[in-house]
């Protein structure tokens, strides 16, 4: 498989831009996995405006290639957390962007593979991404929560995000809600935590969860990334 035609075509398809090499690095290191190099970065450390959400696209297009290869290991899941509900709601308008591509009436040529591969993964084929945003004054529709398999992008903010982490999820239930949503939150998921620098206390939380995890079952669940 070539893997640069394939993310090139495919992130053109999904974003209706040309990547930039970082985006291309990116691509590549969750793609492989090879002791010299990371799957998962633990840090971008790339300059505001250009492009940070853009990693939802590139972790998106690298499942779908790993799907190819027969093993995907990545997380099925992103979490994308960010301080400001501005940024929540620009990041929620790309996720929403992807998905309607994805699904457009007339897709582009590279929509079909992707779309493919995506549907693989779901109980429910009939919808191979499923976005939720989670922030307050906006209700969560739970679409991460009904199919585990399925792809997911969660985009919320610091609060909502690290309140389901602590099993006191706002809005979520009872007991098992709460439970439900700390375990599809902390495990199988890929945490980007943007601006980390305005909130170093939730920084300080994700990777406290992190080593626990890694402690008890030897996996990284979750990868805190700036």
């Amino acid at each position: 498989m070539n893997h640069r035609a394939f993310f090139d075509d495919g992130f053109w398809a999904l974003t209706n831009k040309s990547p930039l090499r970082w985006q291309l690095r990116l691509f590549g290191s969750f793609v492989e996995d090879r002791p010299d190099v990371p799957r998962v970065p633990e840090a971008l450390d790339i300059p505001t405006g250009v492009g940070k959400t853009s990693v939802i696209p590139i972790w998106l297009l690298a499942l779908a290639a790993q799907v190819a290869n027969g093993a995907p290991s990545l997380p099925r899941r992103l979490v994308y957390v960010v301080n400001r509900r501005t940024v929540v709601d620009q990041a929620t308008d790309a996720a929403t962007e992807i998905r309607r591509n994805l699904l457009a009436a007339n897709p582009k040529p590279a929509v079909s593979e992707i779309l493919q591969r995506l549907r693989s993964l779901c109980v429910d084929p009939d919808v191979p991404l499923a976005i939720s945003t989670l922030r307050g004054e906006l209700a969560d529709n739970r679409e991460w929560q009904t199919d585990p398999a399925r792809p997911a992008i969660i985009i919320g903010t610091v609060d909502m995000v690290g309140s389901r982490l602590l099993f006191s999820g706002y809005d979520t239930g009872g007991s098992y809600r709460r439970s439900q949503a700390a375990g599809l939150v902390g495990y199988d998921t890929l945490l980007v935590h943007d601006e980390a620098h305005l909130s170093p206390a939730f920084g300080a939380l994700i990777r406290e969860i992190a080593t626990r995890q890694q402690k008890e079952d030897g996996d990284r669940a979750l990868i805190p990334s700036p």
